[in-house]
């Protein structure tokens, strides 16, 4: 039997689950990068509407970000990616997601949706199939299991199981890795439901610019009908173009980030050759940088998928280089205005009732 990290916070499903009650839902065979159980999580909700949440964690793009995961005792926090889920980890995700899209509070018009919930511990955006080897730091054969894809289809059949696959309106939302997984999987996610209502896809805080192609056919040998998506070194413009052309407006589409992303900033320094690894923080050089790519994917948005909504904001979080919060749909961002007219949760809203907007493309001007 394969190790079983978790402290298994929630309550593993044997029956009918209970409304408004999270539960953890393990897959037989499904596992984490680095070989132990892998699972998802659901919660019933009270209303016939349903969000499909793809969490982040970090990407594994070759034997260099392979070896060098976050938990390792000299990692610092800085790991390229989760290998496995850890204790106490299931419930944090949830726990800050409250905060967000998953907010029980009134307020928030997705609040008792059913929710299902995909782990990602996988490091290859939840649309893997394969397995490499790689040495780690201490000298050691490791294989690396970039199961994503593989994993997220076998419990998305488990959970339509136990949840029906009938529903009224959807949100396929991610935040971090798990924005481009929304975009990327929601032909793969919709062709297995009834959804009678509004469909909306949330990409939140997901741009990395590298060689996707080269990536997603020899690293992680994602399955064809996904990496024929990706055409250009921004693959978060690729997923969402590609709901454009396919759905038109029946598919509403939501872009957001915060204007000098930390962690996105932090990451694509080791993408672009700058350092040999990733910095411990990123600098006013890798906001800048940021800033600029993050202009030039709105402008293309803009310009070419017209139907989209993009939200932007500007909430520091380190001083020296004006560096801002990473994502907004899973903490308290997405409650406030951020300095715009309507808040992330607003935004969402009307994208689902079909009003379209861009906020925060002001920020994108500033000098900081």
């Amino acid at each position: 039997m394969r190790a079983d990290h978790s402290d298994n916070e929630f309550e593993v499903l044997t029956g009918e689950p209970e409304t408004g009650r999270w539960y953890t839902v393990p897959v037989d065979g499904a596992v984490s990068s680095d070989g132990s159980c892998w699972r998802g999580i659901l919660k019933k909700g009270a209303s016939d509407n349903l969000i499909v949440f793809f969490v982040g964690g970090g990407l594994s793009v070759d034997s260099f970000s392979a070896a060098r995961p976050h938990y390792r005792p000299d990692s610092e926090g800085n790991g390229f990616y989760c290998p496995y889920v850890s204790e106490g980890s299931i419930g944090e995700e949830v726990r800050n997601s409250e905060e967000g899209i998953l907010s029980g509070d009134p307020s928030n018009p997705f609040h008792d949706w059913t929710v299902i919930m995909p782990c990602y511990t996988t490091g290859d955006l939840d649309i893997g199939t394969s397995e490499r080897e790689y040495t780690d730091l201490e000298g050691r054969p490791r294989t690396v299991f970039y199961h994503g894809y593989t994993n997220y289809i076998a419990f998305l059949e488990k959970a339509i199981g136990i949840l029906g696959r009938s529903f009224s309106d959807l949100i396929v939302c991610g935040y971090s890795a798990g924005g481009f997984s929304a975009s990327l999987l929601f032909d793969d996610t919709v062709s297995r439901l009834d959804i009678s209502g509004s469909r909306c896809v949330v990409v939140d805080s997901s741009l990395f610019v590298l060689d996707w192609r080269r990536v997603l056919a020899d690293e992680w040998e994602t399955p064809d009908h996904i990496r024929k998506i990706s055409k250009t070194d921004d693959l978060s413009y690729d997923g969402i173009k590609h709901l454009a052309d396919k759905y038109g407006g029946d598919v509403k589409i939501v872009y957001c980030c915060s204007v000098r992303d930390y962690a996105l900033s932090q990451v694509q320094v080791y993408y672009d050759g700058l350092e040999d690894d990733m910095p411990t923080e990123p600098d006013r050089g890798a906001g800048d940088r940021f800033q600029e790519r993050l202009k030039e994917a709105v402008a293309r948005i803009e310009k070419t998928v017209p139907c989209a909504s993009v939200y932007l904001w500007d909430d520091p979080i380190l001083e020296k280089g004006h560096i801002t919060r990473h994502t907004g749909t899973n903490n308290d961002v997405f409650l406030r205005k951020m300095g715009n007219e309507i808040s992330l949760c607003e935004c969402i809203e009307n994208a689902l009732c079909g009003k379209t907007g861009v906020w925060g493309k002001e920020f994108l001007e500033k000098k900081y």
